[in-house]
């Protein structure tokens, strides 16, 4: 095997490992968001995630901390912040398939986001599995005369959050290296959630507080793990296994909750898997730059 097809195989392994840590802390905050508010999740996360960047951002030295996108880096964590409560709010409300799925619809959203935001013009290649992909959105929101299931909706904002969220981390990359971004990234999220948050930890139970440390170090890991997959191997190769979150989802859905897909949100499901995996398969040609988007 050639030594790109070592980093690809490589990457493939890290990818599968950050998707089931990704699920198994999507468990954790279903479970534990029946007992604590989403606000005191959302902190403990960012705390604990802050706490771990601390000795790689401090190593050299406080010059680390200096940066001159101090805007760029509060928008990141606000629509962090934004897209994590929406996520997790929505997994307190319906099946984790369905939330996990539409958090999973981001790279969907991300040349609208490129298109509002710098008026990149969307390639024609990109409508199809746009649409295919929105409609099975529309699809799992389930619109009906009566009205639309909003904490689904809820689930699909906090992809638009995630879309947002790529966005401006690839803006930062050209100029700030990955641990300050990180960093920032938890800091200012933290420093916007806490707020709320500070009245919500009274009667918290050790059980509670051991699921949201835990939700915390995966969340952080995952990110590194992120980092460290797609700096390995090319995004058309291990994107695809993100979509494994939604089997797992499922599988967690089933096991610990009785939850049950019916089929309105398989074929959404199916649709949204598909047009992700177009976006994939028609970025394979385009320069490492756009394809990171």
């Amino acid at each position: 095997m050639t030594p790109e097809g070592h980093a690809i195989r490589h990457a493939i392994y890290l990818s599968v490992l950050m998707v089931l840590l990704a699920s198994t802390a999507a468990a954790a905050t279903k479970y534990v968001s029946a007992h604590v508010a989403i606000e005191a999740i959302v902190a403990v996360q960012y705390l604990v995630c802050t706490l771990l960047c601390l000795p790689r951002i401090l190593r050299p030295s406080l010059k680390a901390l200096r940066t001159e996108r101090v805007g760029l880096h509060l928008v990141r964590g606000l629509v962090g912040v934004a897209g994590f409560y929406l996520f997790y709010s929505a997994l307190d409300n319906i099946p984790m398939m369905d939330a996990m799925l539409l958090r999973q619809s981001a790279p969907l959203t991300v040349p609208l986001v490129v298109w509002l935001w710098s008026r990149e013009t969307v390639a024609r290649s990109a409508w199809l599995p746009l649409l295919v992909g929105f409609a099975g959105i529309a699809i799992i929101l389930r619109p009906t005369p009566v009205g639309l299931s909003w904490w689904h909706a809820g689930g699909f904002l906090s992809a638009l959050c995630l879309g947002i969220s790529m966005v401006a981390t690839r803006k930062l990359a050209t100029t700030e290296p990955t641990v300050r971004i990180l960093f920032y990234y938890c800091v200012l999220s933290l420093a916007c959630v806490l707020p709320f948050a500070v009245n919500d930890f009274g009667d918290v139970a050790a059980l509670d507080w051991l699921a949201m440390v835990y939700i915390g170090a995966a969340i952080y890991w995952v990110l590194e793990l992120y980092t460290r997959a797609y700096g390995m191997a090319p995004t058309a190769a291990i994107a695809p296994i993100n979509y494994f979150a939604v089997v797992l989802a499922g599988l967690w859905g089933w096991l610990f909750w009785d939850q049950v897909p019916d089929g309105w949100s398989v074929l959404g499901s199916v649709l949204v898997v598909i047009g992700g995996l177009l976006t994939i398969y028609l970025a394979r040609d385009k320069g490492p730059e756009e394809a990171a988007l």
